[in-house]
């Protein structure tokens, strides 16, 4: 009964939401109507004020898109949660694709303070990854407001409302030789489930959006059911070393695990359109290549601000907020994104 309580809510989304576009007229109509239709205040947000009039947003059909997005995301949330990852495919549409396909270019040209090509000089492939491009790129800040991925963070965590925290950009190209450490994407974070509050398992997800075909051996691998684990010490991507004065354990041997049969590893392929969702609990990496990919990462129920000890976290900048307080606190660095 309530998961067809969530559908239906899903389904009667107010038509004054931000998904709320016009699916033909020029380009400046539209780009309006999706300014005024939103719940935050492009002024003061931290993502990219670009004008979205330079994108090409008229056949998007953003809310259209976004109600089909959560009903299958929905119909894969038994998975999500018993394994702590799942494939929800043909979500994403390619007009989108071809726009972050593009602005993949523009994020390798200039890259942010965090851009860094990795891996070895004579491997044949590119490693490059970057993070908080919507505070800077407009077709990141578009994707993240407008596209499908926080209807489908929304539905398989069953939040009534989805934060946006920050998004990562994946180039791993064939003939990279580095491998992508085991790690959990919420050890990373400056966000985590509020310790007292006992009304919402983890509402923490990350949508990880292929823009080129996946092998399933190219795909990362994940910990099947490790959404359960507690948190690990995070890995620098570079060279695997671990994290400074964290205070959390370290990442067991997950190949090591799985040789002698303690854990099982499962990979996925992928088309563009499709998506991974998983949880910020779930161990994954390994030696998959699988070209460009952008990963979002979402807030759903009951997330509040944790001013963790230790080296680096995201997302990045002066947040002025207190250890447990809500993300609401600060909408420009986390802007509302989906609710029901």
């Amino acid at each position: 009964q309530s998961v067809m309580l969530w559908v239906n809510l899903v389904v009667c989304i107010s038509t004054s939401s931000r998904r709320e576009i016009l699916t033909r007229g020029p380009a400046t109509a539209i780009s309006a109507a999706l300014l005024a239709a939103s719940s935050y205040n492009s002024e003061s947000s931290w993502l990219c004020k670009t004008s979205l009039t330079a994108l090409d947003v008229s056949e998007l059909h953003c809310k259209q898109d976004a109600v089909a997005a959560a009903t299958a995301a929905n119909d894969r949330r038994e998975v999500y949660e018993r394994d702590g990852v799942a494939v929800v495919r043909g979500v994403v549409n390619m007009q989108w694709i071809e726009i972050l396909r593009r602005a993949c270019e523009t994020a390798q040209d200039e890259p942010g303070p965090a851009g860094t090509f990795l891996g070895a000089p004579e491997d044949a492939g590119t490693f490059f990854t970057d993070l908080e491009m919507a505070r800077r790129i407009p077709e990141f800040a578009a994707f993240a407001l407008h596209g499908p991925c926080a209807a489908i963070a929304g539905a398989v965590t069953c939040s009534r409302t989805v934060r946006y925290l920050y998004d990562q950009l994946f180039i791993k190209e064939c003939g990279v030789s580095l491998p992508t450490p085991w790690h959990q994407d919420g050890g990373y974070w400056r966000v985590r489930q509020h310790p007292g509050n006992t009304a919402y398992s983890n509402t923490l997800a990350s949508v990880f959006v292929p823009l080129d075909n996946v092998k399933e051996e190219d795909c990362l691998a994940f910990a099947i059911g490790s959404q359960t684990w507690p948190l690990h010490n995070p890995q620098h991507f570079v060279d695997g070393s671990p994290y400074v004065g964290t205070s959390l354990p370290a990442m067991p041997d997950l190949d090591a695990m799985a040789a002698e049969g303690e854990l099982s590893l499962q990979q996925f392929a992928l088309a563009p359109g499709d998506v991974l969702v998983f949880s910020s609990t779930t161990a994954h990496g390994g030696r998959g290549n699988w070209g460009r990919a952008l990963s979002t990462r979402w807030a759903g129920d009951g997330v509040a601000y944790w001013d963790r000890p230790g080296e680096g976290a995201v997302p990045t900048g002066e947040l002025g907020l207190l250890d447990g307080q809500p993300l609401s606190r600060n909408a420009a660095a986390f802007p509302q994104a989906w609710h029901m």
